[in-house]
């Protein structure tokens, strides 16, 4: 796997000024692998049950969540994304977050 530290640089750069960080792009271009390259963080696969049942409460999610910086991998696949990000935007200010999505028409239709 190649490291992107161009990508890794910008995306910590973009923290330093902003809470949430939206990445998006075609299938297969390497969101993922970049999300897993980062050194903090937990990562989270949104396409996974098990994390879409966790996310399902944000509140409680964040309260034990145990990190300040997540990559929501496929964010879009939530039954809610705009309500999860928005919790972390307006009540956790010391989350950082990493939200990917590769569909783009999903994210706009549960997107608010």
């Amino acid at each position: 796997m190649k490291r992107r530290t161009i990508w890794i640089d910008n995306i910590e750069a973009l923290w330093r000024k902003r809470r949430i960080v939206w990445l998006s792009g075609v299938r297969r271009v390497g969101k993922t692998s970049l999300c897993r390259q980062l050194s903090t963080g937990r990562y989270l696969n949104c396409d996974l049950p098990s994390v879409q049942r966790q996310l399902a409460d944000p509140e409680f999610f964040f309260q034990q969540a145990g990190s300040e910086v997540l990559m929501l991998d496929e964010v879009h696949r939530l039954a809610d994304p705009s309500l999860v990000l928005k919790i972390a935007a307006d009540v956790y200010p010391e989350l950082r977050i990493l939200a990917t999505g590769s569909s783009t028409l999903a994210a706009t239709r549960k997107f608010r």
